[in-house]
């Protein structure tokens, strides 16, 4: 198809369209320009009948306090073209008041303070004395912008301190362990994955029962006790998983193949709750698996309050006696001579079938306590799959006879008041205020709260005795006096300590199930020590033995 030529159009000299120069009648000279926003708010051009106070609180109480128009007045901060100055002078103009001024009653305190700089600072309101109106704040020099509600003084600038802490820098922890270069990263689980585990254990069954145990002091469960804290020398066996003799004896006969004790088991299920560094030492031979403390390390002592918004720090000074260091020492010479104190030395003891597997026989007097070896199937299907056998040893410390005459295996554990804020109120308000401090307790050590919850369900302990220790005098760390005894239920106390059982038992599985894979040798888990995650390392076989 052949394609239409179009006609040749004729050039011309004078196309239509703008001119290539403005002409002189349409330039718009000397015109003043203001900014403006195709955004801007349509309204009235101008209305002069209106009064401006009226609007003024009509749009206050439309939009309430502290509104503020989303339109912008473009061009405000642009000089005006259109004003004019005044032709006559006004440099003499003034208004003189007449009126008397009130006469100022004696004896009452200025509400402008003199602060360092020269700068002006409004004063706490004393008693019988009016508050600053915001009209004398805004004509002070524009330093104080008014009153809170709660008769606070706020400044109008500079970094806002005390609500929250927000501007508080973080503080930065070192690792329970130093991390060498022959240290080989296996795995990194971050906590938000730890909490979705879950995993329902069926109840644990009985391997063995050693020691002996005394019965508990029933005059500490007074309302109103003072009794000071007896120090006890005894010597308190904390021996590790590889190193006891029972668990050796149990792993070559193959009862189980996962070993530990209940403050290792009860480390990993309440990790989530954990703020402070910790490690534990997995050493695989053989096929089993035994998961070890490190001698001198995070589980050796007890935190001092570990989830508090202000937890104690660390200082370089050795006689800071309210150290993280000084103060989990201090803790745990509380808790090893609350137990003593606790239990009734004349009364008749409690003999389990087996006796103490730690007494070496050299007459030193040890701490009365009962070792009880459980252990748990931890296979996914009970019925068809292989078992897979976790042996725990628990910890008793005392026993009493119930209402009805049954014999009840208790678990005693302190917590101390150290006196941070300068005073000791556990001895004032312990009485009558039993519920709050508890709570703030609660608060503040809610991962040490949740371990010794979580030891005495797999000790198979039927009570908790809590005792509430605190220092005669706020800088004497070695008197101290027991204040009152809490008893709890322990599945009773889980559930007020929302623990969940079920993800605890999926944390301990998940890796126990990482361990199994993994080759014979020694490995540590680390919580890190300043994020939510932990961290498992091949770690070579001397690691740690100059420690031991």
């Amino acid at each position: 198809m052949p394609i239409p030529k179009l006609p040749q159009l004729p050039a011309t000299t004078d196309p239509w369209g703008p001119p290539a120069q403005i002409p002189a009648a349409l330039r718009f000279n000397d015109v003043p320009y203001a900014p403006f926003s195709k955004g801007d708010k349509l309204g009235r051009v101008a209305d002069w009948a209106a009064d401006q106070t009226q609007q003024k609180d009509q749009k206050t109480r439309q939009h309430g306090r502290g509104f503020r128009d989303p339109y912008h007045a473009y061009g405000a901060n642009v000089a005006s073209f259109f004003t004019a100055d005044d032709a006559e002078d006004v440099s003499s103009f003034s208004v003189v008041d007449s009126s008397k001024a009130p006469a100022r009653p004696r004896g009452s305190q200025s509400a402008v303070l003199k602060t360092r700089g020269g700068r002006q600072q409004a004063s706490r309101p004393q008693a019988g004395n009016a508050a600053p109106s915001g009209a004398a704040n805004r004509g002070q020099g524009g330093a104080n912008r008014g009153w809170s509600s709660r008769d606070r003084q706020f400044r109008g600038g500079g970094r806002r301190l005390g609500w929250g802490n927000f501007d508080k820098p973080q503080k930065v922890r070192d690792a329970s362990v130093a991390i060498t270069d022959d240290w080989k990263p296996v795995q990194t689980i971050g906590f938000n994955n730890l909490q979705k585990l879950s995993f329902e254990s069926r109840p644990g069954q009985s391997v063995g029962d050693y020691g002996f145990v005394q019965r508990y002091d029933r005059s500490l469960d007074k309302a109103v006790l003072d009794a000071p804290l007896k120090p006890v020398d005894k010597v308190v066996y904390n021996v590790s998983t590889s190193e006891d003799p029972v668990i050796s004896e149990l792993s070559e006969s193959g009862v189980g193949t996962v070993f530990a004790t209940d403050t290792i088991i009860a480390l990993l299920m309440c990790s989530t709750k954990s703020v402070i560094p910790w490690d534990i030492v997995i050493n695989k031979r053989g096929g089993k698996i035994f998961l070890d403390k490190r001698e001198g390390g995070p589980l050796d002592f007890v935190s001092v309050d570990e989830n508090a918004v202000d937890p104690p720090a660390e200082s370089t000074d050795k006689d800071n006696i309210n150290s993280a260091s000084s103060l989990a020492v201090e803790a745990t010479y509380i808790n090893h001579n609350f137990g003593a104190n606790a239990v009734s030395e004349s009364s008749s003891r409690y003999e389990f079938p087996k006796p103490n597997p730690f007494d070496s026989g050299d007459g030193a007097a040890a701490l009365a306590q009962g070792y009880r070896y459980r252990k748990f199937n931890l296979a996914n299907n009970v019925e068809e799959d292989e078992p897979l056998y976790l042996v725990v040893r628990g910890t008793v410390n005392a026993v009493q006879t119930s209402a009805s005459g049954a014999e009840e295996l208790v678990t005693v554990h302190a917590l101390n008041e150290y006196g941070g804020s300068g005073n000791l109120e556990w001895k004032a308000k312990f009485v009558n205020q039993r519920g709050a401090i508890v709570a703030a307790e609660m608060k503040n050590n809610l991962n040490k709260l949740s371990r010794w919850t979580v030891e005495s369900v797999l000790a198979g302990a039927n009570l908790m005795k809590i005792g509430f220790v605190s220092r005669v005098a706020p800088k004497d760390n070695t008197r101290h006096v027991v204040v009152g005894v809490l008893g709890r239920d322990p599945a009773q106390f889980s559930q007020q300590l929302n623990i969940n059982m079920a993800n605890g038992w999926g944390i301990v599985k998940s890796i126990v199930n990482i361990a199994t894979e993994l080759e014979d040798g020694k490995y540590v888990l680390i919580k890190d020590p300043n994020y939510p995650q932990i961290k498992l390392y091949q770690v070579p076989e001397s690691t740690f033995e100059d420690q031991e």
